[in-house]
């Protein structure tokens, strides 16, 4: 029987809490306790619950780059034909989701002797793209299915976005057909959402390239965000906005306050939004909300950086009324190459005196 769905005793679970996932199922699918550890909490993962809750199959997923994503463990509680297949309905559901997010390209690594799940694989869309010859060499691997022949090659699959049957209905706005009230609300933030922020921050690290941190690299934890989040809450010139929705923070922006005389009328300005929220409207309503606040307080200049390839947010700036102040040539290394930092400023006055130069 082929599995291109789960049964109606199962469903596929997005799961928010890894360490929950049996270690044994994960170590089918990467038999290295030390990398699964590596990417464990970096991962998002999908699964097939029974009925019972036993987890049957389970997909883990890494961010790579602002439109790439790589499938880092894959594993199925019973490698049988018939199980594999389980694999299908969940390789997709796990595609949907990352094109909503704006993912082009999904890759996945596996033994060339897997052939139950390279065909599961494929079946859900995937091609082969490369092999690496005698990748596994160095690794004590069984013989593949009683043929005496060691198979040790590792093919690289992908799946590409124009490739999907299911583009047209997934590649529409995430939120854009739900009413209004159940869109992201925008609010200060509170001592209350300093694990939801981080926890959004570092998914931004590694959803884009368009944040200054790398993939893991941020540090902070959750009493250091806590402890910004209060300063930040103490400080008469500096704001912190988040955007929730479904009871998750979606967005954010940080302004935080010249701490002397000399620049305490002056605001530098950090802001954030999931790929699912983006193109929607969110990033100007921040901002609006952020004018708002500053009017209120005296705040009369707001600074901020954006790469220069980052033309989309670049453009947001300038309808907002920033104005390029100067280039930063090479101030960044992204993916082995020099990228150049845009500076911009806003005279907050000329907003209230309606002399915004677009």
């Amino acid at each position: 029987m082929e599995r291109d769905r789960i049964s109606k005793t199962e469903r596929i679970v997005r799961e928010s809490e890894p360490n929950a996932l049996p270690i044994e199922l994960l170590k089918q699918g990467d038999p290295l306790d030390w990398r699964i550890e590596t990417y464990l909490h970096e991962a998002e993962w999908w699964s097939i619950r029974a009925a019972t809750e036993e987890v049957l199959a389970v997909v883990g997923c890494v961010r790579t780059g602002a439109e790439e994503a790589e499938i880092v463990n894959i594993a199925v509680k019973e490698r049988t034909g018939e199980e594999l297949e389980r694999l299908i309905p969940l390789l997709q559901q796990m595609d949907v989701e990352w094109t909503q997010r704006g993912v082009r390209r999904l890759t996945a690594y596996i033994g060339a002797w897997e052939t139950g799940l390279l065909y599961a694989c494929q079946r859900a869309g995937f091609r082969i793209v490369a092999a690496e010859p005698d990748y596994y060499a160095d690794f004590q691997l069984a013989t593949a299915e009683g043929s005496g022949l060691r198979r040790l090659d590792r093919l690289m699959l992908e799946l590409l976005a124009q490739g999907r049957n299911s583009s047209e209905a997934v590649l529409h706005s995430v939120f854009g057909d739900r009413p209004e009230e159940q869109r992201p609300t925008i609010r200060r933030a509170e001592l209350r959402d300093s694990r939801s922020l981080l926890s959004m921050k570092k998914r931004l690290d590694r959803e884009t390239t368009s944040m200054l941190y790398e993939p893991g690299e941020r540090r902070l934890t959750d009493g250091d965000q806590l402890e910004q989040i209060r300063s930040l809450l103490r400080s008469s010139n500096s704001l912190m906005l988040v955007a929730e929705m479904d009871g998750e923070v979606v967005g954010y922006l940080e302004a935080t306050g010249g701490k002397v005389r000399r620049n305490q009328h002056t605001i530098y300005i950090v802001v954030g939004i999931l790929e699912i929220c983006t193109g929607q409207g969110l990033g100007r309503r921040l901002f609006q909300e952020m004018f708002e606040w500053a009017a209120r307080r005296q705040v009369l200049r707001a600074e901020l950086t954006v790469q220069a390839s980052n033309q989309r947010a670049y453009r947001l700036y300038r309808s907002l009324g920033f104005r390029l102040e100067g280039v930063m040539r090479g101030a960044l290394m992204i993916e082995g190459e020099p990228v150049d930092l845009y500076q911009m400023g806003c005279d907050l006055r000329s907003l209230k005196q309606g002399r915004v130069d677009k």
